[in-house]
């Protein structure tokens, strides 16, 4: 059995019957998983890039459009304070290669940060970033579960596009529920989360026929979703599901998005 085998027995186990393990051996397995995912994707992150590079889905637009005009519409109505600045910050939680984080940075209203953790495309970034697309202070080196190390209250959003799925749902406040518990320290009062994870239930290995191979992923429900993120203080807006047509197979998509209370 491999070592990401054995982390997710032990994950499934601590679903089934929280408690049933130690804090130390569900810490173990979640950072287990984390060390899989992290690799897989700076082992084919030149690849990744290349089945990247095609026009995103209609329904990506879509959710980036939502998300814009949430933030935009709450800044203007005097729910969330722009401050001293004229931009908003944004932070994309497992930037990858940073097509996304690009895109946002192209808005003159949005300051736009860059997160991850994989060394592949943590490349990437820096080397955007020495193009001066990104900006000096836009790249975070960070497991997203470390946020609450971070500055408390900094963004006004917080973007985690197919990302919160490589982290399971697990007892002891970790795995999910940490990052979670960071994404709400670093967000205002009134910020904007947004969250697009598999849809599905339970925990699996799948590989997505992009040169990958297998990786780590919680499957998430309407109600799971909204249980993890009302117990760390947001409110839940909107939740949207999707089917994306893919040539390895459909994947179906839920989409949230909630306000930091």
């Amino acid at each position: 059995m491999s070592s990401l085998q054995n982390a997710m027995r032990v994950v499934e186990q601590d679903q089934a019957q929280p408690g049933v393990h130690r804090r130390e051996a569900v810490a173990a397995a979640v950072d287990e998983v984390v060390r899989a995912t992290s690799t897989a994707y700076t082992a084919q992150s030149a690849s990744y890039e290349q089945a990247r590079e095609a026009q995103p889905w209609e329904w990506d637009e879509y959710l980036t459009a939502t998300l814009l005009e949430r933030v935009r519409g709450r800044i203007a109505e005097g729910s969330l304070p722009l401050g001293a600045g004229k931009q908003w910050q944004l932070l994309d939680v497992g930037a990858g290669y940073g097509r996304d984080v690009l895109r946002f940075t192209e808005e003159p209203d949005i300051d736009a940060v860059a997160l991850e953790n994989a060394d592949g495309f943590v490349k990437y970034l820096r080397r955007a970033q020495g193009e001066g697309r990104i900006g000096p202070d836009g790249v975070m080196v960070s497991d997203m579960r470390d946020l609450g190390a971070a500055e408390a209250a900094r963004f006004h959003c917080v973007r985690v596009h197919a990302t919160l799925h490589h982290l399971p749902v697990v007892s002891h406040g970790l795995g999910a529920d940490a990052a979670v518990a960071g994404f709400r320290h670093v967000l205002l009062p009134g910020g904007v989360l947004y969250v697009l994870v598999k849809a599905g239930s339970g925990v699996n290995i799948i590989d997505t026929g992009e040169g990958l191979g297998g990786r780590f992923f919680q499957l998430f429900t309407p109600a799971l979703v909204k249980q993890l993120l009302e117990c760390h203080s947001f409110s839940v807006v909107q939740m949207e599901e999707a089917v994306e047509p893919r040539s390895s197979g459909n994947v179906d998509w839920l989409f949230a998005l909630a306000v930091a209370k």
